[in-house]
């Protein structure tokens, strides 16, 4: 009786040790999941940042321009204008006011490429000095 109970015993034991397997086998998987997830976040947050800091640096060199009429150059003159920065690709238009005191600047960043692009804007009132 006794090597019959010892052999159910070591049967019990074998189907618990691979349940156990199995439900550390899935989660380290679904951590691995968590941490692949992360890491994209992560790297998302960090373009998001560079994103808002470009944006940040082109106010201020527009604020810095110099004020300009509609047939001068620079970065106040009205129209569309375009700059890359590194990854980013920096737009901003420029629209003189009816009065002519001031300048509305929409100004966008845009990052990345079809399903993964991404971009911020800003709109900026620029008046004149």
């Amino acid at each position: 009786m006794e090597k019959h109970r010892n052999t159910h015993e070591e049967g019990t034991t074998l189907i618990e040790v691979m349940v156990a397997s199995v439900v550390l086998l899935v989660g380290l998987l679904g951590i691995a999941a968590l941490q692949i997830h992360a890491m994209r976040a992560n790297a998302n947050a960090f373009n998001m940042t560079e994103g808002a800091v470009t944006i940040g640096d082109r106010i201020e060199q527009v604020l810095s321009e110099t004020w300009t009429d509609k047939t001068t150059g620079g970065d106040l003159a009205e129209g569309t204008h375009t700059s890359t920065e590194g990854d980013y690709t920096v737009t901003w238009q420029v629209e003189d006011s009816d009065n002519g005191r001031s300048k509305t600047v929409n100004l966008n960043v845009s990052w990345g490429s079809g399903d993964d692009s991404h971009s911020i804007s800003q709109v900026m009132v620029r008046t004149k000095q």
